[in-house]
């Protein structure tokens, strides 16, 4: 059994090809101009500069949340009840139905025409 694994050992190392390492190091630091210059003098750091961004989108969209979107609508007019002095009783559909039943003697009618 070790007689397989010695041989095995040298096989396998000289399958695998050698590639070269890397420690994801960066290189020097870019130099900024304009405005990322700016930018970048008061945030060095990525992970600054992204909140910033971030910070500004989630002020504006706030600033548009809490905006009114338009301005509110005066109230309808109410319509005025138009008094019937017929005596027929009008359809329960109507707006003058409301003002039809207001009155006892109307109230009555319409129950004695429903019996």
């Amino acid at each position: 059994m070790n007689a397989l694994r010695r041989s095995i050992r040298p096989v396998s190392r000289a399958v695998l090809p050698t590639v070269q390492k890397r420690s994801m190091a960066g290189g020097a630091a870019p130099q900024w101009t304009g405005i990322d210059k700016v930018v970048r003098d008061v945030f060095p750091e990525d992970y600054q500069v992204a909140l910033l961004i971030m910070g500004g989108y989630g002020v504006i969209i706030t600033g548009f949340m809490l905006k009114p979107s338009k301005p509110a609508a005066p109230a309808p007019v109410a319509p005025v009840a138009v008094k019937t002095t017929s005596t027929s009783i009008p359809s329960v559909d109507d707006e003058a139905f409301a003002s039809f039943i207001e009155d006892e003697s109307n109230l009555q009618k319409w129950i004695d025409t429903a019996e």
